[in-house]
């Protein structure tokens, strides 16, 4: 009887110390902010633009343990004759060493943003592409 105790003794530790040599790494990447604005440190954050404007917008990514991609896309939500969605050609992607600030400019377009509810998605994908965030804001142009 004794001898079992002390077999399974050893063997919960051989598990133990099994365990804790193997390396894994959970990444807890996210997107902790998301700001807009009309000037590129985003000094004043705002919703509202006027048709002329450049939009910046800053993505702040936390806990990044290595290289993450993040993407950056405007989307249409209410223009009148526009149809809702993705913006063709107004996508961008920005790769990072880690944590750190992804900027992002949206010059506008030569004749004026279209007045009206605007989306900017921001999707942080990690270095094998799979999604570990993402995070929106509407804006709108007037």
């Amino acid at each position: 009887m004794a001898s079992k105790k002390w077999s399974f003794r050893i063997g919960l530790g051989i598990l133990i110390l099994t365990a804790g040599a193997c390396s894994f790494s959970v990444s807890t990447a996210n997107i902790s902010a998301l700001k807009l604005g009309t000037d590129k440190a985003v000094s004043s954050e705002t919703s509202r633009f006027s048709t002329s404007d450049t939009i910046y917008a800053v993505a702040v990514i936390s806990n990044a343990p290595g290289k993450v991609k993040v993407r950056g896309r405007l989307a249409v939500e209410d223009v009148e004759g526009q149809q809702t969605g993705p913006i063709p050609g107004l996508e961008t992607s920005l790769d990072l060493e880690g944590s750190g600030s992804a900027t992002f400019t949206f010059s506008a377009p030569t004749a004026g943003w279209p007045k009206g509810k605007y989306k900017l998605d921001v999707i942080l994908l990690n270095e094998d592409g799979a999604q570990q965030g993402q995070k929106s804001t509407s804006f709108t142009v007037s």
